[in-house]
């Protein structure tokens, strides 16, 4: 499959690597106080009830940021992270990769050759902590997801009624497969939202207006929604590359799982203590999310179908997300599209959420 993003004079955007963060939305919750952990500080524990979701502040507070628990005997500690708009802002964003050439499997990093890898943690962290959660979730220890009857919808023109269809579609897809995972590991919540949107948008994680820079899609996890840029979709890929719809909706449901399951949660507060391995979790983070979109491919293979697609759809995880190899290493934030392909195509491989611990594999596998 060519590039769909031809030439120079076709880029989306600022060159690879560089988000514009969204504008800040006005606060519209009830401050209550922050979330009571129950447990010292540095032994995580997802939180319940009410903090189930994220905490923003109110008014003047931190500018959409994650609000870690105080520490016992100590002040608290608030991190702000300069790395685009991301989870730290309680945002996730899928990113379109431009101009990445078809040299880029020779590039250092994960190939594309099918990789089928189950990870497997090399540390034993205390009991408890945040980075044991990380490592040890139970979501790696379910099986695969429930095989989907889900036919693809013809995309047709690209446009917003068309893209409506498809998303709706495959959204109930998503979530008829990952409900009984989630119920498996005891996290029944409700179904996320989602925004098919060609209008500016307002969001508790900031204001999208459509063809923002490069993003196609987030999640926010402030109100479990996710977003998706009808415009910036249909310029990145038109309507003939169903596959990068299909892989753009599934990781931002990915992002969702990492919600449900407390991954995100552990992961901030993780970073409270290592924040100079900001960027690296942040890759891990998106290509998990990745990986889980790899492991939705699987379960809707024979109905979508994928069957005789597999090419192609190789091709498109590899090709089409993440950072090109100019990216600046201390602006990677995704992931090579190299490395994106990677872990798609694992979860895929492997077809169950074992595939997807990112956290636990060495770092040559995030770049």
């Amino acid at each position: 499959m060519s590039s769909p993003y031809g030439g120079p004079q076709d880029r989306v955007g600022p060159p690879p690597g560089v988000l514009p963060p969204p504008q800040a939305a006005p606060w519209q919750g009830q401050y209550s106080g922050p979330p009571q952990q129950g447990q010292q500080y540095g032994q995580y524990q997802q939180p319940q009830g009410q903090w189930a979701q994220p905490y923003y502040g109110p008014p003047g507070g931190q500018f959409n940021g994650f609000q870690p628990p105080k520490r016992r005997g100590g002040g608290v500690r608030i991190l702000v992270f300069s790395i685009s708009v991301l989870a730290f802002l309680g945002v996730s964003l899928v990113v379109i990769i431009a101009l990445l050439g078809r040299g880029s499997d020779s590039t250092a990093g994960p190939g594309v050759t099918g990789p089928s890898i189950v990870p497997t943690a090399t540390t034993k962290p205390q009991k408890g902590t945040a980075e044991d959660f990380l490592l040890n979730a139970n979501i790696y220890r379910t099986g695969p997801l429930p095989v989907q009857n889900c036919k693809a919808e013809d995309l047709g023109t690209g446009s917003l009624p068309a893209q409506k269809v498809y998303y709706q579609k495959l959204f109930a897809c998503l979530n008829d497969a990952w409900r009984p995972i989630f119920k498996e590991i005891g996290q029944e919540k409700p179904d996320p939202g989602l925004v098919v949107f060609d209008k500016p948008v307002v969001t508790p994680c900031g204001n999208f207006a459509p063809l923002s820079g490069r993003v196609l899609a987030f999640y926010c996890y402030g109100n479990q929604v996710m977003y998706t840029d009808v415009l910036q979709m249909n310029k990145a890929f038109g309507p003939k590359q169903d596959l990068a719809y299909l892989m753009t909706i599934s990781h931002e449901y990915g992002h969702h799982v990492q919600g449900v399951t407390g991954l995100f949660y552990a992961r901030m507060s993780y970073l409270q203590d290592h924040p100079e391995q900001k960027l690296e979790s942040s890759r891990r983070n998106e290509l998990q999310a990745s990986c889980f979109a790899g492991v939705f491919s699987k379960a809707v293979e024979q109905s979508y179908p994928l069957s005789n697609r597999l090419d192609e759809f190789k091709e498109q995880s590899s090709n089409s997300f993440g950072e090109s190899p100019e990216t600046p290493e201390t602006e990677r934030t995704h992931g090579l599209a190299t490395s994106q392909g990677f872990w798609i195509q694992n979860g895929f491989n492997i077809g169950a959420n074992k595939a997807c611990n990112t956290f636990a594999v060495n770092t040559d596998l995030v770049k």
